[in-house]
Formats: C-alpha cells, sequence, structure tokens
C-alpha cells in the first residue's frame, strides 16, 4: 500500500469515526434546548409555517439569518410527524447538521495541508473529529457548525489563491472565498469586520508572489482581487439588508447584536428582566436598535472605563471550562451524566481543548516571524508558511478583541478552533517526531502568554463538580452493574454510596429500582418522593413515582405526581410514553391525569365539548391491555372533530398495521370495532387530518375514552 492511499484510508477512517461518534451522541432522546437552541427553533417553526420573521417583533434584538434558514429547511426536508412539537422531525432536523460536522473535519484536513503540511493533516483532522464540542454542537441547534464550516471554505480558497493557478482558478476562488465569509457573516456577524481584512491581506499576498513577474501584466492586480473579494460578500450580504430596509424602514446591515451588548454589556444601572422588558416593548428592531446602543452608550460616557474593567472577566469567561448545560446531550438538564460520557468529557473536551490551545500558541509563534528562519533546519517539518499564519493570527485577535470588549462565553471558542487546531497538530507532530524545530527565544517570549492561560483555566476549573461527579458516575455504574446481574441487594448498597458521594434526584431513582427488584415497595416509594424532594422541577422523578402510585392503587397521590410542580406536562406525556406504560388497562380515560405512558402523540388535556379529554396532533397512539394475543376483541373509542371548515373528517384507527376508516364530526361519537391483535399490550394508532389553531397547535381529533372487551367471536378488522 503506498503512502497516498493509506493517507486517504486513514482519512476515511476518521471521517467515519467522526460520524459514528456524532450519530451515537445524536441517538439519545431529543435533548432538552437550552441557550439559544430555544431561539432558533422559534424562528424555525415560524418560517415553516409562514410567520415569517415575526419572532424579532417582540424579541431583544435581530439575529442573523442564515441558520435559522438552515434549519428551517433541515426541519421541513424532516416532515411533520403527527407528533406535539414535531418531536421525532425535529430530532431528524439535526442530521443535516451533523453532516456539516463531519464536512468540517474533512475541511480541517485540507486546511491543514495548506496553512501548515501534509504530514500534520490527518492528526488535525482526528483531533477535529473527537472534540467533544465539534461532537456535541453536531446534535445541537445552534449556529456554530454552519459558521465553521463557512468560514473553514473561505479560508480555505483563500490561502489557495495563488500564482501556479490558472487565472480563471483564481478568479473562482476569490469569489468563492468572499460569497463563503459573507455567508459566514449572515450565519455570525461576528466574521463580517474580518472580510475587508481578508480582503487587504488577499491584496498583500498577491502583491508579493507578482512583484516583479510578467504576469502582473497579464493578471488584474491585487487591488482589483480584493474589491472582488469583497463584492462577492457583500453580494451574498445585500438581500438580507434590503429586506431589512423594506421591512423596518431603516438601515440593518445583519443584525442588532452589537446595541444590545452594547447595554447589557457595559453595567448597566438596570437589571437583565427589565432591560429585556424595555426592549420587547419596541417592535421596530431598528428603533430597538438605537435605543439600545444610545443607552450603552449614554454608561460609557458616563464611565470609560468600563471597557478596562470588563477586559479581565471576559478573558475569564472566554477561557474557562465550565459546566454548562449544551455540553451534554441530556433530555432534561436534571438529570445525572453518566460516568462513560461525563470522563470522555473530561478527556476530549477539556484535556484536548487545553492541548489545542497550547500547542496553536507554540506552532503559531513559530509560523509567524519576520525572515525565513526554518530554512536553516534540517528537518522539512519545520517549515511553515508566514503569510497564511499572519492571517490565522490576525483572526484569532481579532475574534478574541471582539469577545472581551462585547461578551465572552467558553462556547465562543468554537470560532477559532479552525485556525487553532492545525498548528497545534504541527507542534504534536515535532514533538512526536522528535524534530528541532523550536527556537528557544521564541518559546521564552510565549511562555508568560501560556502561563497566563493555563493560570486563567486551572485557577476557574471546578475541580469539586468533576470530583462529585467521577466519585457518583464510578459508584453508580456499579449500581448498574449489579443490577444487569440480578444482585439488587448490591446495586441498593453502590447506589447509596453514590448518593453519599454527591445526592441527586436520579440517584434516588436508581435506588428505588433497586428496591422495586427487591420487592420492598415501601422504600421504593420513600426513594422516588425523595428523588421528587431533591428537586422540585426534574418531571422525570415525579412521573415515576406517579407510574408507582398508580400501580399501587393510590390514584390521588398518582394525579398529584404526575402533575408534578410546574411541570410542562407536554414533555411529561412525551417522556411517559417512551419509558413507562407497562401493563395499560383494559379501558382508559383520556385525560383524567392516569393516562400517562399510555397515550401518545397527544396534547394536554383540557376542558373540551363538556369533557376533560386530549387533542392528538395529527397520530395518536394508544396502549390497551389486559387481551391475549390472536383473541377477538372489541375497540370502542370516544372521538370527535371540530374542525372549523369541515363538518366531518376521514379518521383511520389502525392496530397491527390494519386500518379501518370511519368519520368523525363535530360531537362526540363512540365507534365499536372488532380487531385481533397480534400483541400485547394492544398498539392502537389514530389518524387524521389537522388543522392549525390560533395558538400554532396542530389539532387532529380528541379523544376522551378507549377501551377493549373481550370477545367469543369476530371478525378481522
Amino acid at each position: 500500500m503506498n503512502s497516498v492511499t493509506r493517507e486517504r484510508l486513514l482519512l476515511f477512517l476518521i471521517l467515519a469515526l467522526a460520524l459514528g461518534l456524532r450519530l451515537l451522541l445524536w441517538s439519545q432522546p431529543l435533548h432538552e434546548p437550552a441557550n439559544d437552541e430555544v431561539e432558533y427553533i422559534t424562528v424555525a417553526r415560524d418560517l415553516l409555517e409562514g410567520r415569517g420573521w415575526s419572532f424579532y417583533d417582540r424579541y431583544h434584538w435581530l439575529r442573523a439569518p442564515l441558520y435559522p434558514l438552515f434549519l428551517a429547511a433541515s426541519w421541513g426536508l424532516a416532515g411533520d410527524d403527527g407528533w406535539p412539537r414535531a418531536t421525532r422531525a425535529l430530532h431528524l432536523a439535526a442530521l443535516p447538521n451533523i453532516a456539516l460536522s463531519v464536512l468540517s473535519v474533512y475541511l480541517t484536513y485540507a486546511l491543514t495541508i495548506r496553512l501548515v503540511n501534509r504530514q500534520a493533516a490527518l492528526l488535525a483532522a482526528l483531533m477535529t473529529a473527537v472534540l467533544w464540542t465539534h461532537a456535541t454542537f453536531a446534535s445541537l441547534y445552534m449556529a456554530e457548525t454552519l459558521f465553521t464550516v463557512l468560514f473553514q471554505a473561505g479560508l480555505l480558497a483563500l490561502v489557495q489563491v495563488n500564482r501556479q493557478r490558472s487565472t480563471a482558478k483564481r478568479w473562482l476562488l476569490i469569489v468563492a472565498a468572499g460569497a463563503a465569509l459573507g455567508l459566514a457573516a449572515l450565519t455570525r456577524s461576528l466574521a463580517l469586520l474580518f472580510i475587508p481584512v481578508a480582503a487587504g491581506w488577499l491584496a498583500f499576498h498577491l502583491d508579493r508572489q507578482l512583484n516583479g513577474s510578467a504576469l502582473r501584466s497579464r493578471l488584474a492586480t491585487p487591488i482589483m482581487a480584493a474589491v472582488v473579494c469583497l463584492a462577492s460578500a457583500g453580494a451574498v450580504i445585500a438581500p438580507w439588508t434590503i429586506r431589512n430596509y423594506q421591512a423596518y424602514g431603516g438601515f440593518i446591515l445583519i443584525e442588532t447584536g452589537l446595541s444590545y451588548n452594547l447595554w447589557v454589556f457595559n453595567e448597566p444601572r438596570e437589571d437583565r428582566e427589565t432591560i429585556h422588558r424595555v426592549l420587547e416593548t419596541i417592535s421596530n428592531p431598528v428603533e430597538r436598535a438605537n435605543y439600545a446602543a444610545e443607552r450603552g452608550l449614554e454608561r460609557l460616557r458616563e464611565d470609560p472605563l468600563i471597557i478596562a474593567r470588563k477586559l479581565w472577566p471576559n478573558w475569564v469567561f472566554l477561557v474557562r471550562i465550565k459546566p454548562i448545560q449544551d455540553r451534554f446531550l441530556m433530555e432534561s438538564y436534571y438529570a445525572d451524566v453518566d460516568l462513560p460520557l461525563f470522563v470522555a468529557a473530561l478527556i476530549f473536551d477539556d484535556l484536548l481543548y487545553v492541548l489545542i490551545a497550547l500547542g496553536a500558541i507554540v506552532g503559531l509563534a513559530h509560523a509567524v516571524r519576520l525572515r525565513n528562519q526554518n530554512t536553516l533546519r534540517s528537518h522539512p517539518v519545520c517549515h511553515l508558511p508566514v503569510v497564511p499564519a499572519v492571517l490565522c493570527l490576525i483572526w484569532v485577535g481579532y475574534a478574541i478583541a471582539t469577545m472581551l470588549l462585547t461578551h465572552g462565553e467558553a462556547r465562543y471558542r468554537h470560532f477559532v478552533f479552525p485556525v487553532l487546531i492545525p498548528y497545534a497538530a504541527w507542534t504534536f507532530t515535532v514533538l512526536m517526531q522528535r524534530a528541532a524545530c523550536f527556537d528557544r527565544r521564541r518559546m521564552i517570549g510565549i511562555a508568560p502568554l501560556i502561563g497566563v492561560f493555563l493560570w486563567t483555566v486551572l485557577t476557574a476549573y471546578p475541580w469539586g463538580w468533576a470530583g462529585e461527579n467521577l466519585a457518583r458516575g464510578s459508584r453508580a455504574l456499579a449500581g448498574d452493574v449489579w443490577m444487569a446481574l440480578g444482585a439488587s441487594d448490591r446495586a441498593a448498597h453502590a447506589y447509596l454510596s453514590a448518593l453519599e458521594a454527591k445526592a441527586t434526584p436520579d440517584g434516588w431513582l436508581r435506588l428505588g429500582a433497586a428496591h422495586l427488584a427487591r420487592g420492598d415497595i415501601e422504600r421504593a416509594r420513600v426513594a422516588y418522593r425523595a428523588a421528587w424532594d431533591a428537586s422540585r422541577l426534574y418531571y422525570i422523578a415525579s412521573a415515576h413515582l406517579g407510574d408507582l402510585e398508580r400501580a399501587l392503587g393510590n390514584l390521588d397521590e398518582a394525579r398529584r405526581a404526575f402533575a408534578g410542580a410546574y411541570a410542562d406536562e407536554q414533555r411529561v406525556l412525551d417522556w411517559s410514553w417512551r419509558m413507562l406504560g407497562q401493563n395499560p388497562p383494559l379501558s382508559l380515560d383520556i385525560g383524567d391525569g392516569l393516562d400517562f405512558g399510555y397515550a401518545g402523540g397527544v396534547y394536554p388535556a383540557e376542558e373540551l365539548l363538556g369533557r376533560r379529554a386530549r387533542w392528538s396532533a395529527g397520530r395518536a397512539l394508544l396502549r390497551l391491555g389486559g387481551v391475549e394475543a390472536g383473541t377477538p376483541t372489541l375497540l370502542t373509542l370516544r372521538l370527535a372533530a371540530p374542525h372549523p371548515d369541515r363538518s366531518a373528517i376521514p379518521v383511520h384507527i389502525c392496530v397491527e398495521r390494519t386500518c379501518r376508516q370511519v368519520e368523525a364530526n363535530a360531537g362526540w361519537r363512540t365507534y365499536t370495532l372488532v380487531v385481533e391483535p397480534r400483541s400485547v399490550p394492544m398498539l392502537v394508532e389514530v389518524r387524521s387530518p389537522t388543522f392549525t389553531a390560533a395558538d400554532g397547535r396542530r389539532l387532529g381529533v380528541i379523544i376522551d375514552w378507549a377501551a377493549v372487551t373481550p370477545v367469543a367471536e369476530g371478525k378481522r378488522l
């Protein structure tokens, strides 16, 4: 196998690893949206349902448009699964983002070849593939992955513009670079002011290459190349700017985040809630931005030293490692992170991030030099192109300076990883090859920067959080192993030990499950109640308690537990459908507060047509039990379909994929069908057309009651 084939095979394996890791993380239940995800999901839903950008008529600021459009397109391709909140469709909508994340791994490989050398390219790709930040953000509904790919594409096009290429390819690369950077700015406006810097760098780069060459007379001047790069970026940004002017009667180039930041992050006299409330009363984004900017500038005029005081805190916010919500893809952020996932994040997020930062500092310090000292080095890996490194250093400095002057967050490191990873990979390649590349004076020069970085990370690191979770997770894992082996007594002992390390709701739930396996119902009940008491907002704990009380016949207690404390009933319904529903009853009163786990694809209960019932979202699923497989059975359903524009609608009632069509109208009607289920419990599907209600829900039919009755004789549905 020659070296080229071997390299391609290794690259393929790295890409396969990246895809497998991202799909493994994605395959968990749909995570609870956090941070900006809530906003992006809401805007994407508005776009899909024809409400346009109406969300920003009542929000604090107008955001860049490209990622909401991308998410809306991904969601639209996933379709509508007839489920409240389109849970499955939203989950599938992450797949295009995952594909982009894998593409980013390849772009890192290609970019490293141009910025550094081919020897470091595979290592850079591997680092990108396993970096937990990239892997988790692939499944998050956030703009970082799309921005990274577009920025990498723009940078890759820029560094490939050289005299060795034909005139047509050179112009194509220049146009592509400008367009990609313009699209990146439409994703996150951080890239906006970097575009003219990149165009200036391009002019300088071409001028150095063409200086004294006969090619200068046959090619466009470097200045023209810069103009074309700017023009192509402007061409992709202009439609959104024009749209903003037409919609709001004022100039908004991309977004109004800077105005918002001027007020919120410059020591305002008002609290954040008050600022948001004031901004939300101004419906026009132009007027809102002008007002916020004026309030922020007014504060800065009062106290200009605010700028100086915010630099160090923002540096800490940017550099530190912080246990934030989107660090793990959790269905609920009150849940425990299992030990394997936690350890993987410690290694491939925390440790790898620090190594990348340190390696990149060394690599960039080696690459950016006034004269080509590396030609004296004997090892070929020591030579790094200077001019591309200058562009990368400018981007890192620009991005960090912007964050220090406005607002820093740990997840904003995502924006500098595309240029840090290639140089970090070079540093580690040099170390592995034991090449004598490092200049001692340069290492001494960057030592203070390395010291400040390490001091910030180590002093701000949540050591207590890491230690508690490692102790808790290891003991909980031991308990899980004992439970899998059927040793529930030993499992209970391990779970108690985990609770001593760190008491969490999931720790109590595990202990309750162990007591149930031992047949100790009363202790299980105490543990489940302790889980709910540990976090009253944790609906999974209250639902477990409700399921146990229901099984014991304590129906009032079960209703109270299922209702939870400020619980989102829709979340309880969706989770219970997946995780509960054992031993369903013969008859089911839909909406009575005891149907959790037995009814899916339905909305929270309401008083409807004189009964407490639930709307379906177009595809409701019911679990009914108490019958033997293959036994002819009577299925009875009570439905209503008060659609605003139709007197009657077709409804398909399906059992074992065999369906019967009935007609439902605005009033209650009872349907009795003869079925012959082939599995227990019996799964009943109710499919119907939907209409969009005033609150945005897609409503199908109202389901009030369902029951099965064994009969001696019957015929198939």
